[in-house]
């Protein structure tokens, strides 16, 4: 079972996905941009604070040539036999294509191309406010796209929970609110994937 984190940066994925570790010790865990060799050299690329002059086009290629090393690899040959935690899928990625470069069937055509069909089985959707995520920023330092801004985030948002519930309408679907505290979450997820 192929199930997979979606949110904007700090919404409490990655805290979530490192709590379940030892509630399924022989799950794999995965993320996007990393799960792969390649990968974690594009997450180098992609996310460097520093490196702000990164071409549109260009970075969405690097998060499709992940995407595809990744389902390739990982996703493909052992999703029906195992189960997979990701952090971020292809859903991600048509939500962060920039709007000036694709329409929104573009980028879903060519996520789906990097995936060769392969949609998530289970989806856990963070959805967060202006305000926590302000907070939380202010806690970190933060990488080439949280450098974007709020707006940006929340657009972004806005977006990711548009496809998450159109491209996956037949899916299984688990919305959560990311101002609820962790051991909350925690056990709405663990409710949710053994299911």
């Amino acid at each position: 079972m192929y199930v997979v984190f979606e949110g904007i940066d700090t919404c409490g994925k990655s805290t979530q996905i490192e709590l379940l570790k030892p509630i399924f010790p022989n799950a794999i865990f995965t993320k996007e941009p990393g799960g792969s060799i390649l990968g974690t050299k594009l997450r180098e690329i992609l996310l460097d604070a520093n490196n702000l002059s990164l071409d549109p086009l260009a970075e969405f290629f690097l998060f499709l040539a992940d995407r595809a090393q990744l389902a390739s690899k990982l996703i493909i040959p052992m999703h029906k036999q195992h189960l997979i935690l990701s952090d971020r899928s292809l859903l991600s990625g048509i939500a962060y294509a920039k709007d000036e470069l694709f329409t929104r069937l573009s980028a879903i055509d060519l996520n789906l191309l990097a995936t060769r069909g392969i949609l998530p089985d289970k989806i856990i959707l963070f959805e967060t406010t202006k305000e926590l995520l302000l907070k939380r920023l202010k806690t970190k330092e933060n990488d080439s796209i949280e450098s974007r801004g709020l707006d940006y985030l929340m657009n972004i948002q806005n977006r990711l929970k548009s496809i998450t519930f159109s491209l996956c309408q037949d899916k299984e679907i688990l919305l959560l609110d990311a101002r609820e505290d962790v051991a909350s979450l925690h056990t709405q997820i663990i409710n949710f994937i053994k299911n």
